[in-house]
């Protein structure tokens, strides 16, 4: 399966988490990201996510201890990568491309056509 794919089925999961969690998730997430682009190394994110913590910074701003916050953040992933494994189990990719050329007429078009089932 391609990342773009797997893109999309944790987005859509992340969406259907309930507001709290996904406000909390996506805080974190944010800050994170905000910083991998700051970093040019993979050892310069690392530093840069100690010095501004965004588990800390997620803590304060909705009021929680660190600890719930780590408790409720890694509760939030388990259920993301839960339902991902889920999703994943349940996937499958059909070609119907020789099918819709035959309907459209187009058989030399090079374009590909896939039903994703999840």
């Amino acid at each position: 399966m391609n990342d773009k794919l797997m893109e999309i089925f944790a987005r859509r999961i992340i969406n259907s988490l309930s507001i709290e969690k996904r406000k909390l998730y996506q805080f974190i997430e944010d800050l994170e990201d905000g910083l991998a682009q700051q970093s040019n190394t993979k050892e310069q994110f690392l530093t840069l996510l100690k010095e501004h913590s965004p588990h800390h910074q997620a803590a304060k701003h909705f009021n929680m201890t660190i600890e719930e916050t780590v408790n409720f953040m890694h509760s939030i992933e388990d259920e993301i990568n839960n339902e991902l494994d889920k999703k994943l189990a349940r996937y499958k990719m059909i070609d119907c491309t020789k099918r819709v050329q035959e309907i459209k007429g187009e058989l030399t078009d090079r374009k590909q056509y896939f039903l994703v089932i999840t």
